[in-house]
């Protein structure tokens, strides 16, 4: 019972701090003026010091061998408002990056 106990406190204990680490990279700001054209994820990564929220749309193009990702990054303003941008990158490269739309991404 003692082992059970000890396991499930670990378990919340694990859950509550992850939690929190993503909460906390919500509020770093996305600071776009560290982005240049033609960077790598991993790049991207490293210069905004967070990871994407997700990644919103993905299209493959066979004919022409190119692969577009549209990745969202989020920052929260301070004021309870999320505010989301959508990262570009065709065949892994960073090609554009705008604020996000309500209508999706043009791919």
């Amino acid at each position: 019972m003692k082992n059970f106990i000890k396991t499930v406190t670990i378990a919340i204990t694990v859950m509550f701090f992850t939690s929190c680490a993503s909460i906390l990279d919500s509020a770093k700001s996305v600071n776009t003026s560290a982005l240049r054209i033609g960077m790598t994820k991993a790049e991207v990564q490293a210069a905004l010091q967070k990871k994407p929220y997700g990644t919103v749309a993905a299209r493959n193009y066979p004919e022409t061998k190119t692969t577009i990702e549209v990745l969202q990054y989020s920052e929260n303003n301070g004021q309870g408002n999320l505010q989301n941008y959508w990262l570009y990158f065709v065949n892994d490269k960073l090609d554009r990056w705008e604020p996000a739309s309500k209508y999706g991404p043009a791919i």
